[in-house]
């Protein structure tokens, strides 16, 4: 599996390679230096778009099939770690029964105090003292 995701970054590297290239072509091809120097205006913004469209269509039809190989791949060379839910779903649960007996041991704990001033509440209000 390795060795298809070698061959995947080794094909989008080169994609890249030639859809760059193909846009160096396509200027190369359509910026003409000497109708700057000379001041002809010979070609049209409609001209040189369709002069760059023709420069760099071969070049982005093979780097658009390069990146399809690479991407295919890149899909099966990946590592296929599975998502264990099961494992995940007795963590969760796991935690909630914790953070239950938490809540839990503390609600006793408070009602025990409770409880006990309570308790000490109704003993003062009984005691011969205060009559």
């Amino acid at each position: 599996m390795k060795a298809l995701k070698i061959i995947g970054y080794i094909f989008v590297f080169l994609g890249t390679l030639c859809f760059i290239y193909g846009f160096f072509v396509g200027l190369t091809e359509t910026i003409n230096p000497s109708a700057l120097f000379l001041g002809s205006s010979g070609s049209s913004i409609d001209s040189f778009f369709s002069l760059f469209l023709n420069a760099i269509a071969p070049w982005m039809v093979l780097a658009s099939a390069l990146f399809i190989v690479g991407g295919v791949g890149l899909f099966f060379g990946r590592n296929k770690n599975k998502v264990k839910l099961l494992d995940d779903q007795e963590n969760i649960n796991a935690r909630f029964d914790r953070l239950e007996r938490t809540i839990d041991r503390n609600f006793q704990t408070i009602s025990m105090r409770l409880d006990e001033i309570e308790e000490k509440h109704k003993t003062t209000k009984l005691s011969p003292n205060n009559l």
